[in-house]
């Protein structure tokens, strides 16, 4: 898999081969359903891996990057009888745009997940994507339906209508959360509170006749990652043991006509608090902001009636910590992939969109519950942007 520069260390997702995008639309295409984007080339890779499946169960472990996955598994053989895939995650590399994206077989820039922070003009404010509130201005307004903040249906739905039944299996803390209603819509939902109660459910969900499709959610790693650190040994436990149990326990449980997919969303990369830029209102570069940047600490949705000024200045400042592209360069250049695009995505998008280069990350004190994160994500480097597809066919 040959992916495209950006510049001269950010590499661009690839919307049209190779992403979450095209693993879900793989998966409409392979039960009948209508795609919008090109399928993922299992069948180039693999050939006759998709003959005779009615089942198809992806496990989704929350920043399981490829390089992750490498170093865990070149110290020994964790699990039997599987071919590894490359994909990539889309932008930004961040759990509300991905896991849309995955869930809905749309670009960021088609189902408007566009990142963990944005502004929306129909709150007047910034809005956190995954707990649907503002962190200003707390719950959302009632003429600000949920449903109306993701612009595409969900791929259970589309699934749903040509007869394949369709399952999630989520944890039991984040279960009927905001983001979760909005991504699961057209799913029966079920939850588990441990490992083992994750195994009896799935086990149940393998048994139903018909074609099914199941997705599986596990976050544990990605909280991990950020308050130790992708590079922690408790980050490298978790992934060892999860896969682990992954081999002994899930694979056990499958049959013939059942194709199981490991995959991450996206992956961490290590930033060290040395390498954090914190910004406030008092600083230089916000008397040109109209409102405090959203996005997050690996990529900024920078709002401002003064774009050129704005990357002026960063350039300047900060050209060795980040590269910078206006509204409109980040459009064409396809960073949030392609589309039918709506005016109400375009209005989320920063006027200046910021990228981390290397390890460092950006903060803008807004709320004062800002804090360190060990790893990060949400920016275009290998360790982000490049993730494992985890094939077990019997």
């Amino acid at each position: 898999m040959e992916l495209e520069l950006l510049d001269s260390v950010h590499y661009k997702p690839s919307y049209q081969r190779y992403s979450l995008v095209n693993v879900s639309n793989a998966i409409l295409k392979h039960f009948g359903c209508e795609t919008l984007h090109p399928a993922y080339p299992f069948e180039e890779f693999l050939p006759g891996i998709l003959d005779g499946v009615k089942k198809i169960l992806i496990f989704l472990i929350d920043a399981l990057g490829y390089h992750s996955l490498e170093k865990v598994a070149s110290k020994e053989i964790i699990l039997n009888n599987v071919n590894i895939l490359k994909a990539t995650s889309v932008f930004p590399t961040t759990t509300s745009s991905s896991l849309s994206s995955l869930l809905t077989g749309c670009t960021p820039i088609e189902h408007g997940m566009l990142g963990y922070v944005l502004y929306l003009k129909e709150v007047g404010g910034l809005v956190n994507m995954i707990e649907l509130s503002s962190p200003t201005l707390g719950k959302l307004p009632s003429s600000v339906p949920p449903k109306s903040l993701m612009f595409s249906e969900t791929i259970f739905e589309k699934l749903t209508r040509v007869g394949t039944r369709c399952f999630v299996l989520t944890s039991k803390t984040i279960r009927g959360s905001g983001f979760s209603n909005l991504t699961h819509a057209g799913a029966s939902v079920k939850s588990y509170q441990s490992f083992g109660d994750l195994i009896q459910e799935l086990a149940e969900i393998i048994e139903i006749d018909g074609n099914v499709f199941g997705f599986v959610y596990w976050g544990l790693l990605d909280s991990i990652g950020h308050k130790k650190g992708a590079d922690s040994k408790a980050f490298e436990t978790e992934l060892y043991w999860l896969l682990k149990m992954c081999d002994k326990e899930v694979f056990p449980l499958l049959k013939g006509d059942t194709m199981l997919i490991i995959m991450g969303d996206h992956g961490q990369i290590v930033t060290p608090w040395q390498n954090e830029i914190w910004w406030s209102w008092k600083d230089p570069v916000a008397r040109h902001f109209w409102m405090a940047p959203g996005g997050e600490m690996r990529m900024m949705h920078i709002y401002t009636k003064h774009p050129e000024e704005v990357i002026e200045y960063l350039q300047s400042e900060y050209n060795d910590k980040a590269s910078f592209y206006t509204k409109q360069q980040a459009v064409e250049l396809g960073l949030f992939g392609f589309g039918e695009i709506k005016q109400e995505a375009l209005d989320r998008i920063g006027d200046v969109v910021l990228i981390a280069k290397g390890n460092y990350s950006f903060y803008f004190k807004l709320t004062g519950r800002e804090e360190s994160l060990k790893s990060k994500h949400g920016a275009l480097s290998l360790e982000e942007l490049l993730i494992p597809l985890i094939i077990f066919r019997r």
